[in-house]
């Protein structure tokens, strides 16, 4: 009889965590992250350093590992925007998002490729530290002109729930 008591209790434990990671909401980061994919060629993806193989880990979910490659690219190339982007969301997922908002700051100031994007990832980082005034200050620096704006300005009026 013990022994069943404990069959139901593991099963119950195994049900409850399935049905609460099923149900738990996103948060608004892992719901707004759009750049869940990296090149793995094109502009900016050098074939002859390790940026295609970052590129490869980053695609795969393996963060940690991308951000190991994607460093030692970044102190190579840091005036590559396609690098310094990711290599930001790398170190916002690390918790290393003072690193991160410096470099996203600066593809924003350069109004590189990546000038919306960083803004936008600079909100997130906000957001992932509770900081919902700072984050609405970086989202409103997305103009309207930018297909970007429309996540902008649904994240915003999240924010102001």
């Amino acid at each position: 009889m013990p022994r069943v008591k404990i069959i139901i209790i593991i099963s119950a434990l195994v049900l409850a965590v399935i049905l609460g990671w099923v149900l738990w909401p996103a948060s608004l980061y892992e719901k707004y992250g759009f750049s869940t994919q990296m090149p793995v060629s094109g502009p900016g993806v050098d074939p002859t350093t390790t940026t295609p193989k970052a590129a490869e880990l980053y695609n795969k979910g393996d963060l940690k590992e991308a951000r190991k490659l994607l460093q030692k690219e970044y102190m190579w190339y840091p005036q590559n925007p396609l690098l310094g982007y990711y290599f930001a969301i790398t170190l916002i997922d690390a918790g290393k998002i003072s690193e991160a908002r410096t470099i996203l700051a600066d593809l924003h100031k350069r109004q590189s490729a990546f000038e919306y994007d960083a803004a936008f990832y600079t909100a997130l980082s906000y957001i992932k530290e509770g900081n919902k005034a700072e984050a609405a200050v970086w989202l409103h620096k997305i103009p309207d002109s930018i297909p970007r704006s429309a996540n902008a300005k649904a994240l915003l009026s999240e924010l102001k729930k």
